[in-house]
């Protein structure tokens, strides 16, 4: 048995090596090894004995929970005090799992569920019985490899006899089968050659013939694709509100806004406040360095952190939107240090 699950261990890394690793994924596969103290004997010699298992876990999107889980834990060769039979223990559980993020890479997790024993050579007490299981534990999630490193500890009750184990895990967590993920387009084009030199983008457009041009863009009424743009604002070709790419840039595994970009910061704001009917999105990305899932969670979190800076500038938090795509746009290479940094990136785009 233990070949078999090393076998298995071995598959499941070898699946995992041929993805890109993920927190965005469907599955999670986790080999382990555990101990079990036991308060009854049941007949057996052994109230302190190890465990190998393995355990495919699917990942939900919800508030209630965050993984079911199916387990298949056997143990080590058990004697019997009054035989010379011995026996293996099996069991089989299904748990609801709930996370709670610590840190980016540090969370805790609650789960209850139940399952069933197999005694393989019953004696006496020690037989087949209904499980009952619940427990907490901890995860670390490797930031450049995909996987986490697993621990917990669980009562476990066999309802058949009253018996109770108390389990305590390691295990080594690897993602698999990444979700699919639909990308969003942009409203409006965006203007990438920006910089905090640059004079304001919120310009007074001054025009003496307004003919055919409703809204007083410069643009006439049969070229204007964006028909009712607000007075004053500066617009392109298309008179369609001519927005900037935000061009922040983030230090790698940081989603703090530098203070550096205020500049570019202010001038996205005065847009938004000068033109209280306009919507904003802004989408963060970042480097493929760590986990795709690690990645998304970390590009949400420099989107927000953009989002707080525009809102403390004055703009309404009800017109803003925060995206994070994690790695998975990037617009230069990533494998080399220059590439990277400029995927570590948030743009805007404010839509009419």
């Amino acid at each position: 048995m233990k070949k078999i699950l090393l076998a298995s261990t071995i598959c499941a890394a070898s699946i995992f090596a041929a993805h890109d690793p993920s927190k965005t994924y469907s599955y999670e596969v986790t080999p382990f090894a555990s101990g079990i103290l036991t308060d009854s004997k049941a007949g057996v010699k052994n109230d302190h004995y190890a465990n190998l298992g393995i355990s495919l876990a699917k990942n939900f999107d919800t508030e209630l929970i965050n993984q079911i889980e199916l387990m298949y834990i056997r143990s080590d060769i058990l004697k019997y005090m009054d035989s010379n039979k011995t026996t293996h223990v099996n069991k089989i559980l299904l748990n609801a799992i709930k996370r709670y993020d610590i840190t980016d890479s540090f969370a805790a997790y609650g789960f209850i569920g139940a399952g069933y024993q197999d005694v393989t050579n019953p004696i006496l007490k020690h037989k087949d019985s209904a499980l009952l299981n619940y427990g907490i534990g901890l995860r670390y999630d490797i930031p450049n490899y995909g996987m986490a490193i697993k621990s917990d500890i669980r009562h476990i009750y066999a309802t058949r006899e009253g018996q109770n184990d108390f389990m305590y895990t390691l295990g080594l967590g690897m993602p698999l089968g990444k979700k699919s993920q639909e990308p969003i387009n942009a409203k409006v084009p965006v203007v990438n050659n920006y910089s905090p030199s640059s004079e304001p983008v919120v310009e007074k457009q001054i025009k003496e013939d307004w003919s055919n041009d409703d809204d007083r863009d410069g643009v006439k009424n049969n070229l204007d694709k964006c028909p009712n743009t607000s007075p004053g604002v500066k617009v392109n070709k298309d008179g369609c509100v001519e927005t900037i790419n935000l061009k922040i840039n983030f230090d790698y595994n940081k989603s703090d806004v530098k203070s550096q970009y205020d500049s570019i910061i202010t001038n996205f704001a005065n847009i938004m406040k000068q033109n209280r009917a306009f919507e904003a999105r802004i989408e963060a990305h970042t480097d493929s360095k760590g986990s795709e899932s690690y990645n998304k969670k970390l590009s949400e979190k420099r989107a927000t952190s953009v989002v707080n800076a525009l809102i403390s500038k004055g703009v309404d938090k009800y017109s803003l939107e925060a995206i994070g795509f994690g790695e998975s746009q990037p617009i230069a290479s990533n494998d080399t240090e220059e590439g990277r940094a400029e995927n570590r990136r948030v743009v805007g785009y404010i839509n009419q």
